[in-house]
Parts: structure tokens; C-alpha cells; sequence
């Protein structure tokens, strides 16, 4: 059987069901007996009220090692033909039908600016979306014409939920880390609350969908489970 872990990230108690395969993992500052924690090695915990589940992305990439690695939520996990995603079928996928990754369904929405607009506000999305474009002209300018392709576009890659190799997990972190918290320092949101303290959650959210522009690689869309 193949070597994986899919950690499901978690920033409140929730019963959340572990096993060989399924791990949970604690983030923003949240401490839970049996489950890891994110302030327990390299991490970005002060950052997660700000880029979300982005955080455990983070921890994930830069703590552990296992040869194929996915990120699910505590309320959103695969759905693999009726049934929550296991290490079989991630072998059967990855393995056996030679798919480099698992991701959500790429949505059909309104156009991705404006999910963002409305989440947040005309301002701050006016100020998140030029921060982002200047620090990926700034640090991979070839991603300029992908991010405002799907920035301003209506089909993205959601919840930032996803099973792959190690590899393809290294190659993108190492590009999204490489603007995501200079991205997140610029935007001030001191003195905000709720989702208008997340703004730079949302942008990072895109950044799959961005990125995947210029991969070579299949994907293999599965259906999110919501645990109620």
C-alpha cells in the first residue's frame, strides 16, 4: 500500500474521525489531545486568521514526508463514488490510472473577482487583487496573465483541498510561499473582522486554479463531501 496522509485541517473542536490515513491537524493556535498542532514545528500560525487553512498547507509542506500528501477540511472531505476518500483510492487513482492529482471540480461561479468582492468589499479586493498582481509580476512573471485569467474568469479549483505526490506538493508551495505572506503583509486589515480579515485567504484560494495553468498535469476532479 502507498505511503499517504491526508491531514484535515481544523481551527475549532470537532470530532473529527482519525486513522491510518486521515490525521487531523490543529491550526490557529487551536490545541486538541490527540491531534497535532501546528505550533509544534516550522509554521505560520500567526498568519492563519488571515490565509486560512493556507497555514496547515504550510505546516504540511515543511513537517512531514510522506510520498503522497492531501488537505481536506474538517467539515469537507473527497467523495470517491459515494464514498469519503480512502488510501485505496488514492492508489487506484494516483497509482493505477496515472492521474498526478486530486482535486475539487473545477466550478463554473460568478466571475472569481466578484465571489471576492462580495465576500469582503469593493476596497479591500481593489487593494488585495493589485498587492497580488504586483508581487507575481515581482516574483514569477510568467504567472501574470494566469492569475488575471482566473481572477477575473469564473471557473477556479475550490477549498484548497487536494491529494498528490510530494513533488507536485514541494514545486507548489515553493511558488505560493514565495509571495503569499508578503502578499498578506501588505494588505491591512488591522482593524477588520470576519471575512474581511480573511481577504488574502480568498486570493490564496485561487492560487491552485492560477498555478495549474502552467502544469502539464492530469487531474483527477472528485466531489467534496460537507459534514453537517
Amino acid at each position: 500500500m502507498i505511503d499517504c496522509k491526508n491531514y484535515v485541517i481544523t481551527h475549532r473542536k470537532w470530532p473529527i474521525v482519525q486513522d491510518d490515513f486521515y490525521t487531523a491537524l490543529c491550526v490557529g493556535g487551536l490545541r486538541v489531545p490527540g491531534m497535532l498542532c501546528e505550533l509544534d514545528g516550522e509554521n505560520l500560525s500567526k498568519y492563519n486568521d488571515r490565509i486560512n487553512e493556507a497555514t496547515g498547507l504550510y505546516w504540511i509542506w515543511k513537517n512531514t514526508d510522506s510520498e503522497y500528501v492531501g488537505l481536506s477540511h474538517y467539515r469537507r472531505y473527497f467523495n470517491n463514488q459515494g464514498s469519503r476518500l480512502d488510501r485505496t483510492g488514492v492508489k487506484n487513482i494516483l497509482v493505477d490510472y496515472g492521474y498526478d492529482i486530486i482535486l475539487a471540480p473545477i466550478r463554473l461561479t460568478w466571475p472569481v473577482y466578484e465571489n471576492i468582492r462580495m465576500a469582503v468589499d469593493n476596497d479591500l479586493s481593489v487593494v488585495a487583487s493589485h498587492v497580488f498582481l504586483h508581487k507575481i509580476r515581482e516574483t514569477h512573471p510568467e504567472y501574470e496573465v494566469p492569475f488575471q485569467k482566473v481572477l477575473h474568469g469564473d471557473r477556479m479549483y475550490v477549498c484548497n483541498m487536494f491529494v498528490t505526490r510530494r513533488e507536485i506538493l514541494n514545486k507548489y508551495c515553493e511558488w505560493l510561499f514565495s509571495f503569499l505572506t508578503d502578499a498578506t503583509d501588505l494588505i491591512d486589515v488591522e482593524y477588520e473582522y470576519g471575512f474581511r480579515r480573511r481577504t488574502a485567504g480568498y486570493m490564496a484560494e485561487i492560487m491552485w486554479t492560477v498555478w495549474m495553468e502552467k502544469q502539464n498535469l492530469r487531474v483527477y476532479e472528485m466531489p467534496v463531501e460537507v459534514v453537517r
